[in-house]
């Protein structure tokens, strides 16, 4: 008897995602896999999967390995950190066959399956993977040290791709976080904070707007005003890259970073409505220069402002929706040019 026989239909329905940025083998995919019990959905790329994460929190994922922005290894590692429970199959090309035996070794992905497979073989796998899924759940957290070291790294170079590709997704801030990550360490250093802090600020001021991966081009690149139902979900890309980052050992508090860089000094901001103290400092200060890089570069809904603009918005939200040292000690770098020698260029 197949294990395709193990599954009830009439009793629970799993959730699949698959992952590929060839539409053709994501076709072939929902041919095989019309299974009883499942239900399919598609991403044609790591982007489109992580954002799909946060609702479908898929029981299992099935990703190509060779995919632009990051590779199949780091998009599953990524999803092991947020999703422990979710069981992982990588997809190969018959080329990549030691690449597969390696991160299997490794246990950074549960199983991989060759290109072009076995539809029955496939199936099969999938069965499989479903029941490691409930073995996991009911086992949370297994695995040896040197496998969760390897899985953190990996999933750490994944969140930086991701990042990066947010940026990318629109022409007018394809720069925005390297030069927010830039500008942060000016204002740390002014600051005279340690080296330690210094890169929590560069690796915080890269990863502050990770969290758009979870937002819908119709709404992160729309060209007018944004209705407040969107405005509602725009707010939400602090906490879903909280989620993206948390689970990543990272030895700096890059979470909070990302959770907090639109919290304001009064209470005002969001998600969470914190305060002065209740906000990290690093945060306090990604707040600051990320809203001087989205006053003084172009906008798809409007041009850069002018520098005497924004020096009077920072006068006038200084103590209300910015931490006043902080707002200070950039004001200081901005007049002696250290702001602007800082920015990250296509030159």
């Amino acid at each position: 008897m197949s294990d395709i026989a193990h599954t009830d239909p009439t009793t629970k329905t799993y959730r699949v995602l698959a992952v590929d940025d060839d539409p053709g083998i994501l076709d072939a995919l929902r041919r095989v896999l019309r299974i009883p019990g499942i239900e399919l959905s598609l991403a044609h790329g790591p982007m489109e999967a992580m954002g799909m994460m946060q609702e479908l929190q898929a029981a299992v994922v099935i990703s190509d390995h060779m995919m632009p922005v990051m590779t199949g290894v780091e998009l599953l590692s990524l999803i092991r950190q947020n999703w422990p429970a979710t069981a992982c199959i990588m997809m190969t090309a018959c080329e990549d066959m030691r690449v597969a035996q390696d991160v299997i070794n490794r246990q950074l992905v549960h199983f991989f399956v060759t290109k072009p497979w076995d539809s029955r073989a496939l199936r099969e796998l999938v069965q499989k993977a479903l029941r490691l899924h409930e073995e996991l759940r009911a086992q949370p957290g297994t695995g040896g040290k040197d496998m969760q070291k390897d899985i953190r790294e990996n999933a750490g170079k994944a969140a930086f791709s991701l990042a990066r590709a947010v940026d990318a997704r629109d022409n007018y801030t394809r720069r925005h976080s390297e030069n927010v990550s830039a500008y942060a360490q000016v204002v740390g250093r002014a600051m005279r904070l340690g080296p330690h802090q210094i890169e929590e600020l560069r690796i915080g001021g890269l990863l502050h707007d990770v969290g758009k991966i979870g937002i819908s081009d119709g709404i992160l690149l729309k060209p007018g005003r944004l209705t407040d139902e969107e405005f509602k979900v725009i707010r939400q890309h602090p906490t879903i890259g909280e989620s993206i980052v948390e689970p990543i050992a990272f030895p700096w508090n890059i979470s909070a970073i990302v959770g907090q860089h639109h919290e304001n000094y009064d209470g005002t901001g969001y998600p969470r409505g914190l305060a002065q103290d209740q906000i990290v400092l690093s945060a306090h200060i990604i707040h600051v220069v990320d809203a001087y890089e989205a006053m003084s570069a172009n906008r798809v809904y409007r041009t850069a402002r002018a520098p005497e603009w924004i020096l009077s918005e920072f006068a006038r939200c200084r103590g209300t929706q910015f931490l006043p040292a902080a707002v200070d000690v950039f004001l200081e770098e901005y007049r002696r040019g250290a702001i602007q020698a800082a920015e990250v260029t296509d030159g």
